[in-house]
């Protein structure tokens, strides 16, 4: 589903239609998915929350790996710049040479 389309369920006979928001033109329209009970929609919201969270947690990660990821980038890059001959430096601070 695209963001500007607007999805719309029947509360009385469970259709899904499928309206795009800018021009009003129904893309999709059919069956949805009823639930028996109520425990069964119980258990899918809990699992698409876990789903959520699981997927949040590792995003939370991946940001703490990439901050020492790009800090270890400094440091090398910082090592490498001391190490490096200052006559090998441009005068100009927009040299093509650094770029």
């Amino acid at each position: 589903m695209r963001a500007k389309d607007l999805e719309i369920h029947c509360p009385d006979c469970g259709t899904r239609i499928r309206v795009d928001r800018e021009t009003g033109a129904v893309i999709a329209h059919g069956p949805g998915e009823r639930t028996k009970d109520l425990g069964e929609a119980t258990r899918r919201h809990q699992e698409k929350k876990v789903g959520r969270n699981d997927a949040f947690g590792a995003a939370i990660d991946a940001e703490r790996g990439r901050k020492e990821e790009l800090e270890k980038l400094f440091r090398k890059a910082t090592e490498k710049a001391e190490e490096s001959d200052p006559g090998e430096r441009p005068d100009k601070a927009n040299d093509d040479r650094w770029r």
